[in-house]
Formats: structure tokens, C-alpha cells, sequence
């Protein structure tokens, strides 16, 4: 994934939503990324990358507040 890039989710309704990559950074060996929706780019959400035995790639939300707050403290982003 690329820093600026966009990725295109469905949502819980099948819907098309669009992402676009604000940060990628790794913080205590673990890989999250910032992303907002490309309709609302003041609305940021983080993610960790989560890997399976084969590699696949899985992104799972990060809800923790004091996770966020560590993230956002290594962002280069203004918060």
C-alpha cells in the first residue's frame, strides 16, 4: 500500500466506499495505516495490518483510544 492511494471497501449495505491512504507507519513492531473516506477527509480512521500464515493481508480497526493516541503520536499528520 502507498501512502496517497486510494482503496475501495464495500460496506455493510454492498456499497462502494472509496479510502484514501493518509499515513502508513509502524509503532511498537506492528504496521497501521490512517485512512479517510475520500467523501470526508476530516474523518480519519485507523487500522492495524494484521498478516495470516500466508501472508494475506488483513486490516482490523482500531478502537482502542489510548491505541489511537499512540498512533497519532508517531503520524507525521497534524490531528
Amino acid at each position: 500500500m502507498t501512502v496517497n492511494s486510494i482503496m475501495a471497501f464495500r460496506d455493510e449495505k454492498g456499497n462502494r466506499v472509496e479510502y484514501k491512504i493518509l499515513d502508513e507507519i509502524i509503532v511498537n513492531k506492528a504496521g497501521y495505516l490512517i485512512m479517510a473516506p475520500v467523501e470526508d477527509k476530516t474523518s480519519y480512521e485507523f487500522y492495524k495490518l494484521k498478516f495470516d500464515k500466508h501472508m494475506n493481508e488483513e486490516l482490523l480497526s482500531v478502537d482502542d483510544k489510548s491505541e489511537i493516541e499512540m498512533v497519532k503520536k508517531a503520524s507525521h499528520l497534524q490531528f
